[in-house]
């Protein structure tokens, strides 16, 4: 019996030991709370408004990436019935006013095309590198990528568009494109008159990718520049 009233008396000693420190630790938090209200404040006050702030600021991107887009709606529609002046005209408007948004992007592919079938070349490639600048690999980069090429060889940049398309082979989607990168790099280098480097990739097409169409081109085109240089 003595024994049980010793633990039953160590047990409670023991519970008022706990709830005195818990009494404790509660009446020193809320002394250094009542302490450091004003900085407690701050704190609640500067992650509120960061919070807030957060917000105001992703529905501000929100409602200008939808007014941007709105605008690239109407240069598309321009483009696509020749309105090339109107489209560079809309596409400025989002390049000036929403250059932070993901449709500035956008735009400058959309300007860059309609400058190319203006007649800008030079000025559409420039638009059509910031472009790649910009966007991720993938279909749309490698797309760009093609228009690149086109505008370099039509500003007469014939070396830069070789490069061009011989750096598509890497993404082409089957052997039919990438033997058809190759015959366009080869016949940008004989515009430049590099006839060695065109001639090396005619010889490729025509071993390598004989199972194609462009493989019989390939002969017809190393014929034509044997040729007219003699070699």
């Amino acid at each position: 019996m003595a024994d049980r009233l010793t633990r039953t008396t160590e047990r409670s000693h023991s519970r008022e030991l706990k709830e005195d420190m818990l009494v404790t630790t509660a009446f020193q938090a809320g002394d250094w709370a009542q302490r450091n209200l004003r900085t407690i404040a701050i704190a609640v006050g500067v992650i509120v408004a960061a919070v807030l702030g957060t917000i105001w600021i992703t529905k501000a991107q929100a409602k200008a990436e939808g007014e941007a887009n709105r605008i690239l709606a109407e240069a598309s529609s321009n483009y696509w019935q020749g309105g090339y002046n109107r489209t560079i005209q809309l596409a400025d408007q989002v390049l000036e006013g929403y250059k932070s948004t993901k449709a500035a992007n956008d735009a400058r592919r959309m300007k860059a095309d309609a400058l190319f079938w203006s007649g800008s070349f030079d000025s559409s490639a420039t638009l059509y590198q910031e472009f790649l600048a910009h966007e991720h690999a993938g279909p749309v980069h490698d797309a760009v990528a093609l228009s690149l090429a086109f505008a370099l060889e039509s500003k007469k940049d014939f070396p830069g568009a070789a490069k061009q398309y011989e750096a598509l082979v890497a993404t082409a989607p089957d052997r039919a494109s990438a033997a058809d990168m190759y015959m366009s790099a080869a016949r940008a280098y004989t515009l430049a008159n590099q006839h060695e480097k065109a001639r090396a990739i005619y010889e490729k097409v025509s071993a390598v990718y004989k199972d194609t169409t462009f493989g019989r081109d390939a002969d017809v085109m190393l014929g034509e520049l044997m040729g007219a240089t003699g070699k």
